[in-house]
């Protein structure tokens, strides 16, 4: 699927695993053009896990501040402080491992393992479930977590399937086909999209 990378985000500019698990971290339920703002300080800050293992729990609630996470700031350090001990430092691989860091959910694990090491995991937040359920006219069901049957779909997105990387999936799921106005017009599947059947005023409705 041709779909333009439309981000420049930093920890996609100099990529590390380190890098790509706190900014994923920092993700959760926050935009990433406003981690993007503060992700090169945070991460000099702290910018391994022995770091943010570490970290003074008021310092980080103060640079965590500008996200809107300060509450968060006592689980960073505590799903560090379990890939020193159980990983020896090293971010874990498979969508498996991640999942047992505290703190970290399906989709944060499988973008780690997607970004971080080329899994052909496919991480489906509720953009590109939605995506999904516009394309096919199968029902979200749950507005965050889509459905089984949209699940069962993911695989056929990923790269062994010709699917898009990640990362423009994400990018083109949040910012094309977007909740509220999406940009029908600019969508390379337009043509074969149930949504956009329905939508679209020179088309006959199925």
């Amino acid at each position: 699927m041709p779909f333009p990378s439309v981000e420049h985000l930093p920890w996609r500019n100099v990529r590390t695993p380190y890098r790509i698990f706190l900014a994923e971290l920092l993700l959760v339920r926050t935009r990433s053009d406003v981690v993007a703002r503060v992700f090169e300080e945070i991460a000099l800050r702290y910018p391994d896990v022995l770091a943010l293992a570490n970290a003074d729990q008021r310092e980080l609630a103060a640079s965590l501040e500008p996200l809107g996470l300060r509450k968060r700031a006592p689980f960073l350090p505590k799903a560090a402080q379990y890939i020193l001990e159980h990983h020896q430092g090293r971010i874990p691989e498979k969508v498996e491992e991640l999942m047992k860091v505290p703190g970290l959910g399906l989709y944060t694990a499988a973008a780690v393992a997607a970004f971080a090491y080329g899994s052909s995991e496919v991480p489906a937040d509720v953009n590109i479930l939605r995506f999904l359920s516009r394309l096919t006219g199968l029902p979200m069901k749950h507005p965050t977590k889509g459905s089984p049957e949209l699940r069962a779909l993911l695989p056929l997105l990923s790269r062994e399937q010709g699917g898009p990387e990640p990362e423009k999936l994400l990018d083109f799921t949040r910012l094309i086909c977007h909740a509220r106005r999406p940009r029908c017009g600019e969508c390379p599947l337009q043509d074969d999209c149930w949504y956009a059947s329905l939508t679209s005023p020179d088309r006959e409705l199925p």
